[in-house]
């Protein structure tokens, strides 16, 4: 009787002991992080992929992000998947949103900012200063801010030196910021999606265009340029985006997986994807160089020029930010300080 005892408790706490490691050790919450950019792009895998697995490893195994192999929805739509519930978290231009996410569109001023790097560690720490608070990101958590590289101008005709060279000059523009910037130029816009520079540019339909430099690489435009004119802070603006989560679903996560979200992105994730923008700048002008184009820099009074035309994208910004409660002088000289830093 006491052995038949003694073997059943035996069995028993074997029992027990191989049920509690066969379930989980903790719970753990699963998101879905949607990326339309390709996978092979340095974007991607230097910097979105690694970040997911940063916070996973910040959670201490209460995390899973989940990247889908192909994108559950087109640039335009990212916003639209994640108030949905189609994603968690994506990543997303931010002029998909202007109209309501206006404030965070400072990081698109043009020429703002010297740097990627600055621009998007800029964004990230003036939103949290100024714009944190003023009710555009309701529907949303964001997580951090970067800016694409600063857009050069790139010309098949002549070099481009003044504002005199861009009388006539036909020149590929996206947007109403740039197509205004570039009559008030003296510039002849041409219409089109950015997707196709070089068949616009090498056909004729275009004299030029704007690129990003390692952007333009990709497109093609090394067979398609004669001349590369630098603007600091790049032509009409550097594009701004957001990496974002749906705000019910950060709401309902543990705080555990919240830090292991915040801690890992902000400033920090800002400065290594405005890192990774600036590398592909000068990787970009580097192939421009080596192929023998001419490169040019916008002296100051070109510059100036420039900054006269697109000030009616600053003055409109200031307006909507005065009329969203927030000081648009400070939240200015805020960006301003810390991008050059």
């Amino acid at each position: 009787m006491t052995f038949t005892r003694r073997a059943l408790g035996a069995l028993t706490g074997l029992a027990v002991a191989a049920s509690a490691f066969s379930m989980p050790a903790v719970a753990q919450e699963e998101l879905i992080f949607n990326v339309f950019i390709p996978r092979p792009a340095p974007l991607y895998k230097n910097a979105l992929e690694p970040w997911a697995r940063e916070a996973e490893a910040a959670s201490n195994g209460t995390l899973k992000i989940t990247i889908p192999t192909s994108s559950l929805a087109p640039p335009k739509q990212q916003f639209d998947i994640v108030q949905d519930g189609v994603a968690d978290i994506s990543v997303a231009p931010l002029t998909f949103r202007r109209k309501q996410l206006g404030l965070n569109m400072i990081a698109a001023i043009p020429l703002i900012a010297d740097t990627a790097t600055g621009a998007s560690v800029a964004a990230w720490e003036t939103h949290q200063a100024f714009f944190a608070d003023a009710g555009q990101w309701k529907d949303f958590v964001p997580l951090t801010f970067f800016t694409l590289g600063a857009p050069a101008i790139l010309s098949n005709a002549h070099p481009i030196l003044s504002k005199e060279d861009l009388n006539g000059f036909k020149v590929l523009a996206v947007g109403k910021d740039k197509i205004g910037t570039w009559q008030n130029l003296g510039a002849t816009p041409v219409g089109g999606s950015g997707q196709g520079p070089f068949e616009v540019v090498s056909s004729g339909v275009a004299d030029g265009a704007t690129n990003p430099l390692g952007t333009a690489v990709t497109h093609g435009m090394l067979e398609a340029t004669q001349h590369v004119t630098l603007v600091p802070g790049g032509m009409g603006g550097r594009a701004a985006f957001a990496v974002f989560i749906s705000r019910d679903r950060f709401e309902g996560l543990s705080e555990e997986v919240q830090a292991a979200l915040t801690s890992t992105a902000g400033a920090k994730l800002a400065a290594k994807i405005g890192g990774i923008m600036d590398r592909i700048d000068g990787s970009g002008l580097a192939k421009f160089q080596g192929k023998g184009i001419e490169i040019h820099a916008a002296s100051d009074e070109l510059v100036a020029e420039i900054n006269d035309a697109g000030a009616f994208i600053t003055d409109a910004w200031t307006e909507a930010a005065i009329a969203a409660g927030v000081d648009a002088a400070a939240a200015l000289e805020h960006f301003l300080s810390v991008a050059a830093q």
